[in-house]
């Protein structure tokens, strides 16, 4: 390119020197003595040649500077998208991260959950065991202490019933020792009664004697006669038995209280 300017430039020069020359008339010069000068003669198919060559190298170098800005396009193009890739990669993997992250984050907090949910249990479950047995405690102590008193009460009831035993005993001895007395009183009269009322069968009945159970009510009514022991003589113990209770009510003793002693007796007959 600059070669062909250099080239315009120096036809311009050359036409501007021929247009003077003409323009100026001629004058007569007189030779003058001096040194010749070499004239350089310019070849415009050289100029055309070394501008084409130029111009050539400039396209080369124009299409080497395009492809090398192409290739640097296609370079920072790559780069960008390499870059890209790899910010997405990164995003990517950041967003796998974060996701894993917040996975582990909600797997431990679940977990914690589960453990603070198993440990509540675990305390509610210690309680309710404390509870129980503590209940049971007290349910086992209420129930020796009820043990304690029920067998304390039971000792002292049968300490009380041992004594009203021995005092019944003590006096029901008394009342059969007074009972006996008062029989005793009056077992004569019984014996009299009954000898009144017998009705002796024909013979000899001297020696003979027979034992009967006599069992009387409240007011000395003989309510059943049972022999013990006979005499041998059917006919006197017959006897003896019809006389009982012909005898019948018997002058037992009036008291209530000796009731319970007297109201089966031992009676021995004899004439």
């Amino acid at each position: 390119m600059r070669a062909f300017v250099y080239a315009i430039i120096i036809h311009v020069a050359f036409g501007a020197m021929l247009g003077v020359s003409l323009w100026i008339q001629p004058r007569t010069i007189m030779p003058v003595e001096g040194k010749p000068v070499q004239a350089k003669a310019i070849d415009l198919a050289a100029i055309q040649r070394e501008k084409k060559k130029k111009a050539e190298a400039e396209k080369k170098k124009k299409a080497e500077a395009e492809k090398k800005k192409k290739a640097e396009a296609e370079k920072k193009k790559k780069a960008e998208a390499e870059k890209k890739k790899k910010a997405e990669a990164e995003k990517k993997k950041k967003a796998e991260a974060e996701k894993k992250k917040k996975l582990e984050a909600e797997k431990k907090k679940k977990a914690e959950a589960e453990k603070k949910k198993k440990l509540e249990a675990e305390k509610k479950k210690k309680a309710e065991a404390e509870k129980k047995k503590k209940a049971e405690a007290e349910k086992k102590k209420k129930a020796e202490a009820e043990k304690k008193k029920k067998a304390e009460a039971e000792k002292k009831k049968k300490e009380a019933e041992r004594k009203k035993q021995k005092e019944e005993q003590a006096q029901r001895e008394r009342d059969e020792q007074e009972a006996v007395s008062a029989f005793g009183a009056v077992a004569w009269a019984i014996q009299e009664e009954v000898r009144i009322n017998w009705n002796p069968p024909a013979g000899d009945f001297e020696g003979f004697s027979v034992l009967f159970t006599i069992r009387v009510d409240r007011e000395g009514n003989v309510t059943s006669v049972t022999m013990v022991r006979g005499s041998g003589n059917a006919r006197f113990d017959e006897s003896a038995e019809n006389a009982i209770y012909k005898a019948s009510p018997l002058p037992i003793p009036g008291e209530p209280r000796f009731y319970e002693y007297l109201k089966e007796f031992d009676f021995k007959f004899s004439p």
